[in-house]
């Protein structure tokens, strides 16, 4: 069955050198591929078997750090973000990952 499109915006995608840096206390940070992006949220990708799972839960708020190129028009600087949903890719690049939903709340000065 299809899944059917939430999102009200629209989204960049493709993006080989844009990150979210995730740090969490007592482990290394964790710095993922964003696999799409829009002014308010953006999908991460995650290895299945990634540790970084075991960190997080649907409706979880943290502090992100976006990262992307000086020539982007991408939102980047850190935010206050809630998990939105993680879901499987079935196809393209990137199958058999996860992708990571995080709608940024809030940017935020750190």
């Amino acid at each position: 069955m299809p899944s059917i499109e939430r999102r009200t915006e629209p989204r960049a995608a493709h993006l080989s050198s844009h990150r979210v840096e995730f740090k969490f206390p007592g482990v290394p940070v964790y710095q993922l591929k964003v696999r799409d992006i829009s002014e308010r949220g953006a999908g991460v990708v995650v290895k299945a078997d990634s540790n970084f799972l075991a960190m997080i839960t649907v409706g979880q708020e943290l502090t992100i750090k976006l990262i992307a190129p000086m020539e982007s028009k991408s939102p980047v600087g850190h935010y206050r973000s809630r998990i939105e949903h993680i879901s499987e890719l079935e196809s393209g690049r990137f199958k058999g990952h996860l992708v990571v939903g995080v709608s940024m709340l809030k940017e935020i000065n750190v």
